[in-house]
């Protein structure tokens, strides 16, 4: 599947005390840049990248080196993120249709290069590059600790997955450039039907902007042209004849996962939800981690909608009157932690009653074990609760969630007849 950015061909418009500016867009492709500057640019400000649009696992960034040599040429910039998620930039500007051609193919190469390495020959790598443009011999931990807090235990964390990561090929690749043509997005389109990928693959417009009168400052637009998506491997496996009993099983990454054939068929799992599955197994248990598919199976059966942050997923439902508000209901995070989602702003924005989100707050801390609701907060709990506490009660939470929707629904017709 690919998801497309949306194009904007807007003029810029620069305001300081009323007076209005146009802004003059640079073409990359001239004299004044050229793609060292990208590759040093995104290096040292690696948030310019839409990360969160893209994969919020991996997210955030922390630049560890570029010209990074490998067998298959030299990496022109290369991240990870502080749970140990890489990934790998290649800068492009679109000067010639050999290019063109050629850069979806390139960065696929230095991925398959990265996956035969282990966490030592990428922390050598990194070494390698401390000692040439920084004058240290900095490594992976030592980049990362002083972007970020790792204890002991958050430093092995960081390792096995790093590890992990590296030897399942699983990356985000970024190209990077000016003048993206719509032949690289079909080249993206056909490389997304490839079962064998295993890694999110995204093409990223670098719009730079400068003042007709001012020629240092500069004003970088990053937009998100087009990305895989669908990236799990999976292997398909039909047992017994064809009658009502036959099952599929299907094979992922994420163990085996059975369904009957006259079921719905399982939702797809983006690279976001394979990672937050696979940690919060680390965090809980193997049931657990099927407990928190049920609710988000039911969810998505229910009409509600999953947001995937970068170790959580939330629940939440669409303004029912179709204002396109998304109502936070609650969130499960990869500890298997679980609290409400923080809707008092979305209902202040729709005009609904706030009794209805304190009640419901009140209510389901009822149901779950030494939780009560929080009398500063209403429309939250007093603290988290877990997933294994849920699971006991987690028919009586489903039906006040549905009465909670029906309730919102009826307030917001009401609202729309004042």
């Amino acid at each position: 599947m690919i998801t497309n950015g949306n194009r904007r061909n807007g003029q810029p418009i620069y305001i300081q005390n009323d007076l209005t500016k146009n802004l003059v867009r640079i073409p990359l492709n001239g004299k004044d840049f050229n793609e060292e500057w990208i590759q040093k640019l995104i290096h040292n400000n690696p948030e310019i990248l839409p990360i969160n649009e893209i994969e919020p696992s991996f997210s955030p960034l922390i630049s560890i080196g570029r010209e990074i040599a490998t067998s298959a040429g030299y990496l022109d910039n290369l991240f990870v993120s502080p749970d140990g998620y890489i990934t790998i930039v290649e800068t492009k500007l679109w000067r010639n249709p050999e290019a063109r051609r050629e850069v979806v193919g390139q960065i696929i190469d230095y991925a398959k290069e990265l996956s035969k390495w282990t966490f030592t020959d990428l922390n050598n790598a990194i070494v390698s590059f401390s000692r040439l443009f920084n004058k240290n011999t900095d490594g992976l931990l030592e980049i990362v600790r002083k972007n970020t807090e790792l204890d002991e235990a958050d430093e092995q964390f960081f390792i096995d997955n790093i590890s992990k990561n590296l030897k399942r090929g699983r990356f985000l690749l970024l190209i990077v450039g000016d003048g993206i043509r719509e032949s690289v997005e079909d080249m993206i389109e056909y490389l997304s039907q490839s079962p064998q990928l295993h890694f999110t693959l995204a093409l990223i417009e670098l719009q730079v902007f400068k003042l007709e009168e001012n020629n240092d400052s500069l004003i970088v637009i990053p937009q998100l042209v087009t990305r895989t998506k669908e990236i799990t491997r999976a292997i398909v496996r039909i047992e017994g004849s064809y009658s009502a009993d036959l099952k599929v099983n299907i094979e992922t990454d994420l163990g085996a996962e059975t369904e009957n054939k006259k079921a719905n068929s399982q939702t797809r799992l983006t690279i976001t939800a394979d990672d937050y599955f696979e940690q919060l197994q680390q965090k809980t248990s193997r049931e657990i981690v099927e407990f928190a598919k049920q609710i988000i199976k039911d969810s998505q059966e229910s009409g509600y909608y999953i947001e995937w942050n970068t170790g959580s997923f939330g629940v939440k439902l669409f303004d029912p009157q179709g204002s396109g508000i998304k109502i936070g209901m609650f969130t499960v995070d990869k500890n298997g932690l679980i609290y409400l989602g923080y809707s008092e702003g979305q209902f202040k924005k729709l005009d609904l009653p706030l009794e209805l989100t304190y009640d419901f707050a009140k209510d389901t801390a009822e149901i779950l074990p030494n939780i009560k609701q929080n009398p500063v907060t209403k429309n939250s709990w007093n603290k988290y609760s877990t997933l294994s506490d849920l699971q006991p009660v987690y028919s009586a939470f489903k039906d006040r969630i549905k009465t909670y929707v029906d309730q919102i629904s009826i307030a917001g017709q009401k609202s729309d007849l004042k």
